[in-house]
């Protein structure tokens, strides 16, 4: 048998909780921003005689670089990589902080399917105890679900989005356990 090689990268489209992220990373760089002014008025009022106010271009430049790093790492991106039946997911941030997040033998997947109503049984099931979500938004609509046992035991839920070259590699390793 030849060997088996398939990556799919896909980017995590925004959700309502990001952007509420996002929004209060910009309210909290704009406060930290203006902390050396905010302290040294403070400061008049009590009568005291601290002027911190040279050092606000300096909060400038390090709230807005702290900014743009932080943002950098709110964008995801997932990577699928399936070699002779083995699974890895990795998670990359900012387009260069790269994480994995799973490495699992698609063989001991009990199921494979489309995250479609018809299999709500399998997918919202009780004895699920670790669920992993790594698809690009809640309501896209080529996601997949695979459950099977991890490493540490737990029955484990993995939503994500293959390919169609994804999908004919694992036929490959685990024709009968693919639902349609």
């Amino acid at each position: 048998m030849a060997d088996v090689f398939v990556e799919h990268l896909i980017q995590q489209r925004p959700t309502g909780k990001i952007l509420m992220k996002k929004a209060m990373l910009v309210v909290a760089a704009m406060v930290a921003a203006m902390l050396p002014s905010i302290i040294s008025m403070v400061c008049l009022m009590f009568g005291a005689n601290v002027n911190l106010l040279s050092l606000t271009p300096l909060t400038l430049v390090g709230s807005g670089w702290g900014l743009i790093i932080l943002f950098r790492r709110l964008n995801l991106e997932y990577e699928y990589i399936v070699t002779n039946g083995e699974m890895d997911v990795d998670k990359i941030m900012g387009r260069n902080l790269r994480k994995r997040l799973l490495t699992v033998d698609c063989r001991t997947f009990d199921i494979l399917a489309p995250y479609k109503e018809e299999y709500r049984n399998e997918y919202s099931s009780q004895t699920i105890a670790n669920r992993i979500d790594v698809s690009s938004h809640p309501e896209a609509p080529g996601r997949w679900f695979a459950i099977f046992n991890a490493k540490d035991g737990l029955r484990t839920l993995l939503v994500f989005e293959p390919s169609e070259r994804m999908l004919d590699a694992f036929k490959i390793f685990i024709r009968g356990k693919i639902k349609q």
